[in-house]
């Protein structure tokens, strides 16, 4: 029997072949590494259609490849360059006889109403997230802090996270009012509770008011810490390629100043510019100052406020950060990063 890698032309039928073009299509789902994989593979970029959706551009490549003959070599380019499980998974396809995931029992439940069908994927995007994920939340997690801070006769809640080694971010309006800056700021590291809902000890630190620097523009602000709690990671404010709508993004805060917690049901952003990422992930009064991640866990937006439009008779509600290119953009300008 042909080798599911050798049909001509490919042989998207078979089950192999629709399991190499999910892994690939949920793997590789953004196009500057795609596009860097195939040109490595020495397939004729001119031939793929990229203006489209991944699962389709995957299926494209896929296609074209075999034609060209190049399809093993592409193959064999993405497990030469990518981490230990991939390579595994790469090297069963490649194999004489690659394994396949195990069918649904005969026996299986069904409802009224339904034909047959095998466990998929319910709606168009995929939503599944390797366990890494909730590892690497949880790392991160401990760099977001709950503010209390006062400014002249008032006391305001807020979000922060630390950017350097005594330097905290969060927003302007947090430590600013119209007219005077924040007197006294404390920080509150690990306030948040366990699974069984019991809350841990958690550690305050005092902020240096003297230290505090922002601009409403992009509503930012910065305080300076009396130290940090051992531990207590940076959270880098470069690296991210910028979302998208349709793209995913998650949010550690305090909402309404309580024991931390995440945003991340349907999490779907709306809408890009060159200042802001609105979104459906929710927040609360107190979420402001947020760091807003994509689906990697890199920064890509700062929190600060939610907005609503009329769309087609009715209201649509979505939340906004700033961009966190523009915040990086002002910080450099002031020799802080």
């Amino acid at each position: 029997m042909t080798h599911f890698l050798d049909t001509l032309p490919f042989d998207f039928s078979q089950q192999s072949a629709q399991e190499m073009l999910d892994f690939l299509s949920e793997t590789y789902y953004l196009e500057p590494p795609v596009r860097s994989m195939v040109q490595a593979a020495g397939i004729k970029m001119s031939a793929i259609n990229f203006g489209q959706s991944m699962s389709l551009v995957w299926a494209d490549i896929i296609q074209k490849s075999r034609s060209q003959n190049k399809l093993r070599t592409l193959l064999q380019v993405i497990r030469d360059r990518e981490d230990a499980a991939v390579a595994s998974k790469i090297e069963e396809w490649l194999g004489p006889e690659p394994p396949v995931v195990a069918s649904q029992p005969a026996d299986a439940p069904r409802w009224k109403g339904f034909g047959d069908s095998p466990e998929r994927q319910i709606f168009p995007e995929p939503t599944l997230l390797d366990v890494a994920f909730l590892r690497r939340g949880t790392e991160l997690a401990a760099s977001v802090c709950r503010l209390r801070v006062t400014v002249g006769a008032h006391d305001y809640l807020g979000t922060a996270f630390r950017i350097s080694e005594n330097l905290v971010l969060t927003n302007h309006h947090v430590l600013f009012d119209r007219t005077a800056k924040a007197t006294a700021v404390e920080a509150w590291f690990g306030y948040e509770r366990t699974f069984d809902k019991v809350q841990v000890a958690h550690t305050v630190v005092w902020g240096r008011p003297l230290s505090i620097q922002g601009s409403a523009d992009h509503d930012w602000a910065v305080v300076e810490l009396d130290g940090m709690p051992p531990g207590t990671p940076v959270v880098p404010l470069a690296g991210a390629p910028p979302v998208a709508p349709g793209h995913r993004v998650y949010i550690i805060q305090h909402p309404n100043g309580a024991p931390k917690k995440i945003g991340m049901i349907h999490n779907v952003v709306r809408y890009v510019d060159d200042d802001v990422v609105q979104y459906w992930t929710d927040t609360e009064g107190g979420s402001s100052g947020s760091p807003v991640f994509d689906e990697r866990w890199r920064l890509v937006a700062l929190h600060h406020c939610s907005v609503a439009q009329q769309v087609h008779g009715g209201v649509e509600y979505r939340n906004q950060g700033r961009r966190i290119e523009r915040v990086a953009e002002a910080l450099s300008r002031l020799g802080m990063m």
